[in-house]
Parts: structure tokens; C-alpha cells; sequence
């Protein structure tokens, strides 16, 4: 499946203007013409494209809200966000004279360059992120299959298939044991489109082990 509407190049083309009720209003369109978030490749060139987002295919919810993602964020396919999640790609100097963004931030006149890089996070596929979980500027990687607990403060890059929540977040478990996780990685399901998944559901929609894992 295409995914992709016919005015698709005009539609990213128009999104160049800096006016934020057309942004809004192309995004919107582009959502609904193409099958919603999860499905809309034109959404996704438009935040890769204009605002350093890059949202794998199927990936949905509030991964797709800008002003809460930060540039330089890579998110998986098959993610599911949250709202009021927010990723943080850099964060205020402790060792210079002044925090405030003046001294760092290009943005505002100030200073000619950037003094506080913006770190890149990649966020792996099949990745869960509950409501208002916040990602620090610590952060480089949460590794796939991974979940994170609603409002947890995540400060430390997470493994696969882990469950964290808290603040700081913390590992709670392991959704599978090592042989499990170890068969799914191999697998590497998430780089199939849905269209090739769909004929092998069942192995979707029941428990992958008999009983939760509890390791640590």
C-alpha cells in the first residue's frame, strides 16, 4: 500500500511557508487522506523534512506532536505515544556562569553557535510510551519492544523489551525471558509492513510465554 496522496509533493511543498494555521491545517489533511497517522508517509516526510522528527511507518499518537518531540529524534515503526510524552534533546548548562538560554542558544540572538550541542535519541520499534512520560537529554537509546510507565522521568538509556516506570525510571521487569527476547530480535518483525504481517495474526494475538516474566 502506497500510503501516499497524489498531492503529496504540493502539500510538503506548501508546508514551507511559515504560517502555523496552514501547517496545522496540512497535517491534518495529509492524516486524513492517506489513513491516519499510523499509515500517512506524507506526515512523516513533513516531520522529518521540516522539523528533524523521524517517525518510523505505523508509529502513532503524540510522537507526532512537535512542539513536545524535539529535533534530532529518531522513533521507531510500530510505536505507540501518548499524549503530553516529551522528549528533551538538550539541557541547561550546570557548569557555565548562567543557565538561561541566552548564553546557549543560538535562537535568540545572542550567540553566534549552538555552546550546548542537541543530542540525538533513537527510540527502537515496537517501543510503548505512556501519558506525560518525560525522556531526559541523558538519554541516547531505548532499546526495542521497551515500555515506559506513564509520567516516568526516564534518565538512562533502557534495553530491549524492558518495563520501567518512576522518577528516576526504573527496570520493573523483563517482558520476556532472554531465549524469547533473543527469538524476536531475530525475527526483526517490525521491518514488515502490515500488509505482510496480516496473514500471520495469530502469532500477534495470544501470550508469547505462558506466564510474566519476572527477571530483573
Amino acid at each position: 500500500m502506497r500510503n501516499e496522496s497524489f498531492i503529496s509533493p504540493l502539500l510538503c511543498k506548501l508546508y514551507a511557508l511559515p504560517i502555523a494555521a496552514l501547517r496545522a491545517f496540512i497535517r491534518t489533511s495529509a492524516t486524513k487522506l492517506e489513513g491516519g497517522q499510523m499509515h500517512s508517509k506524507t506526515l512523516r516526510r513533513i516531520f522529518r523534512d521540516y522539523h528533524k522528527i523521524d517517525v518510523g511507518m505505523y508509529s502513532y499518537g503524540g510522537c507526532f506532536n512537535k512542539n513536545l518531540i524535539w529535533a534530532s529524534t529518531k522513533i521507531g515503526r510500530y510505536c505507540s505515544f501518548a499524549d503530553g510524552v516529551h522528549i528533551f534533546n538538550r539541557n541547561h548548562p550546570l557548569k557555565f556562569k548562567a543557565t538561561h538560554p541566552f548564553f546557549f542558544n543560538a535562537a535568540f540572538g545572542y550567540v553566534k553557535n549552538e555552546t550546548v550541542p542537541i543530542r540525538q535519541i533513537e527510540i527502537g520499534h515496537d517501543v510503548w510510551v505512556g501519558e506525560n512520560a518525560l525522556i531526559m537529554p541523558s538519554v541516547k537509546s531505548i532499546g526495542n519492544g521497551a515500555v515506559i510507565g506513564a509520567g516516568s522521568v526516564v534518565t538512562k538509556d533502557i534495553p530491549d523489551f524492558a518495563v520501567v516506570a518512576g522518577n528516576p525510571a526504573k527496570i520493573i521487569k523483563f517482558r520476556f525471558p532472554h531465549d524469547a527476547q533473543e527469538k524476536i530480535r531475530k525475527s526483526n518483525w517490525w521491518n514488515k509492513d502490515i500488509d505482510e504481517l496480516k496473514n500471520n495474526l495469530d502469532e500477534f494475538t495470544c501470550p508469547l510465554v505462558e506466564k510474566d516474566n519476572d527477571e530483573f
